[in-house]
Formats: structure tokens, C-alpha cells, sequence
């Protein structure tokens, strides 16, 4: 017979596995919603179409997620997530040559980000005239990015470096640029050339963040 202390160390263990389970079909709804809003679009998307991409049943869908807009909101969420990480790779940037082949990386590191989100961008903005929830994470997105931002170019005034300007509205102005940007060229599919775009993006960034244009 199997001991007191075996039971229990199996049962622990069955634990942990019903837990990674769990976790990985959580995963795997995560991901099919993510293709159904790409293929479909979110409003035409069926919780129905997510359970057959992910090969689920509806029970352990609702297990995970109340509706369509609960996937939503946590493929959102994680989307902030990198994009809050990234916001935070500026404050290490300075003027300088290597500054602006840093802040060059960035913003192709930025384009990265915002082109394997674009499903869940896309999705979120088409949310946001139906649901006020996704309104208001998008202006906490906003107002949380911007911010960042503003922390640089709060240095790039206090250090003399550029014309002084609100940092906070400056902010936003910038990452509103860079956001619509993206969203015409990457989803609806503006007729721009990769490399082009980084390098204008970067050369206004670097000029609007400390007050200096890139020497050639």
C-alpha cells in the first residue's frame, strides 16, 4: 500500500501537473484568439471560432475566460506589458552618436513589438467604441507609456540640451505619433520601406527628445 507521505507527495504532484496543464490551455485559447481576431477580425469573432482553432471544448473555455472580451482583456494586458518593458529601455539613452544608434535600436525594437501585437492592437482599438473597459486601458496605456517618455526628456531639459518643453504633453504627442504610425503602416498596410521608417522615426525622436539633430 502506498504510504501516507507518498499519497501526499502524488497529490502535490498532481497538483503541480493539473496546474501546467491548466496554464498551458490557457496558453493555447490565448493563442487561438489571437489568430481568429488576425483572420476574422474582433467583431466577427465567435467564442465558438477560438475553442475550434484551439481545439478546446467550450467547457474549458468558460473555465478561463467569461466571453470573447475577457480574452481580450488579458492578450491587452500582456501586450502593455512589453510595451511598459520598452518604454523603459530609454532612460539609459544619451545624446551622443551611440545614443542615437541606441535609440535607433529601439525603435526597431519598438516596430517589433508593435508589428507581432498588431492582431491584439488592432482587436483592442476596434473594442474600444464597444466596450468602455478597453477605452479606459488604452488611455492607462497611453498615460503609463507617455510617462516613461517624459522622464527622458525631463533630463534633456534639465540638462540644457533642448528648448524646454512640457515633458508630459511632448510625451504623448510623441508616442501618439509613433503608435498612429504604426497602426497605418503595420496593419492597414501603408506603403513605407522598413529601414526608412526606422530611420526617420529615430532621427525625430532623437532631435525631439534632446533638443539635437543626428550629425551626419
Amino acid at each position: 500500500m502506498m504510504s501516507a507521505v507518498a499519497k501526499k507527495a502524488k497529490s502535490v504532484q498532481q497538483e503541480r501537473v493539473i496546474g501546467e496543464q491548466g496554464e498551458r490551455t490557457r496558453v493555447k485559447l490565448l493563442e487561438a484568439a489571437r489568430q481568429v481576431f488576425l483572420e476574422r477580425g474582433y467583431s466577427a469573432a465567435r467564442v465558438d471560432d477560438i475553442t475550434q482553432k484551439a481545439g478546446t471544448s467550450h467547457g474549458a473555455f468558460y473555465l478561463y475566460f467569461a466571453n470573447k472580451q475577457d480574452v481580450l482583456e488579458a492578450l491587452a494586458v500582456a501586450t502593455a506589458d512589453h510595451m511598459y518593458a520598452l518604454a523603459d529601455e530609454l532612460e539609459g539613452i544619451e545624446v551622443g552618436e551611440e545614443g542615437y544608434e541606441q535609440l535607433r535600436a529601439w525603435v526597431e525594437r519598438f516596430v517589433d513589438e508593435y508589428e507581432r501585437h498588431s492582431p491584439v492592437i488592432n482587436a483592442w482599438i476596434t473594442a474600444e467604441m464597444e466596450d468602455s473597459r478597453f477605452d479606459q486601458l488604452g488611455r492607462e496605456v497611453l498615460g503609463q507609456f507617455a510617462g516613461r517618455i517624459a522622464h527622458t526628456i525631463a533630463r534633456g531639459v534639465d540638462a540644457g540640451l533642448r528648448h524646454p518643453v512640457d515633458p508630459g504633453t511632448a510625451a504623448v504627442a510623441l508616442v501618439s505619433m509613433l503608435e498612429r504610425f504604426c497602426y497605418f503602416w503595420l496593419v492597414r498596410g501603408g506603403p513605407f520601406k522598413r529601414d526608412v521608417v526606422i530611420d526617420t522615426i529615430a532621427a525625430i525622436w532623437y532631435e525631439a527628445l534632446f533638443g539635437q539633430r543626428k550629425q551626419a
